[in-house]
């Protein structure tokens, strides 16, 4: 089976789903050609290798390059669900040290917001942390620009399971939760994410943000942010 790769952001940080084989030719080439254009932007990335069949030594090397690459973007990449026949690869090659492995997408996530040795991470950034559990992608994009400007941390998502990872590693100050969700129940998602981070403060959207003047409807969860 040849290498198909699949990508999703889970907030600032690329998790890639690779299937099937990392050899030398097409196997590699994709690998790097799939990094390029719109992906270059993260310098945080997640391969989750659980579906690969086989790595020779040009996809070896291949990963090996590409984690150099995000490295010298003082990014970082890291392995999540290695199969045991590539970790021997790795321990026999001596390159086990050279890459950070994790049996699961939540520690992977939690690690690329900590930050490692080759990336800061955002444990330092001294910014509030917002997080916003958002359906529409037009209103988290506004909101996203909107709260970095006014000098927030501020990670979106439309997706439960993200916002979850996300609210364990990031530990935000502030939640943000559309009045309806097409996809799940609104107070269900508050109860779950408070679970996990207690301290947080919430705050929801107007029910029609999404149609409302830009300026006045931005103006309304920053105004709620600076009085929290």
């Amino acid at each position: 089976m040849t290498l198909r790769l699949q990508s999703r952001p889970v907030g600032d940080v690329l998790v890639v789903q690779c299937y099937g084989r990392i050899v030398a030719g097409d196997g590699a080439h994709a690998l790097h050609a799939y990094f390029g254009d719109t992906r270059s932007r993260y310098i945080e990335v997640v391969l989750q290798m659980d579906q690969v069949e086989f790595i020779d030594s040009s996809g070896l090397g291949a990963l090996v390059r590409l984690t150099q690459a995000i490295r010298a973007k003082h990014g970082d990449l890291k392995l999540m669900g290695v199969p045991e026949m590539i970790r021997r690869m790795l321990k026999m090659t001596n390159l086990a040290s050279l890459f950070e492995v994790y049996d699961s997408l939540d520690e992977a996530v939690t690690a690329a917001y900590l930050g490692s040795r080759y990336s800061k991470g955002q444990a330092g950034d001294p910014r509030p942390r917002v997080l916003g559990l958002i359906d529409s992608t037009d209103v988290r994009a506004l909101l996203r620009e909107v709260l970095h400007s006014a000098g927030y941390n501020t990670v979106m998502t439309s997706k439960m399971e993200d916002a979850e990872m996300l609210a364990k590693a990031m530990k935000p100050n502030t939640v943000l939760l559309s009045a309806r969700m097409s996809s799940m129940d609104r107070s269900l998602a508050q109860e779950s994410l408070q679970r996990l981070v207690p301290g947080a403060r919430f705050v929801m959207l107007d029910e029609g943000f999404a149609t409302q003047d830009p300026g006045e409807a931005a103006q309304k969860p920053l105004s709620t942010l600076a009085g929290l």
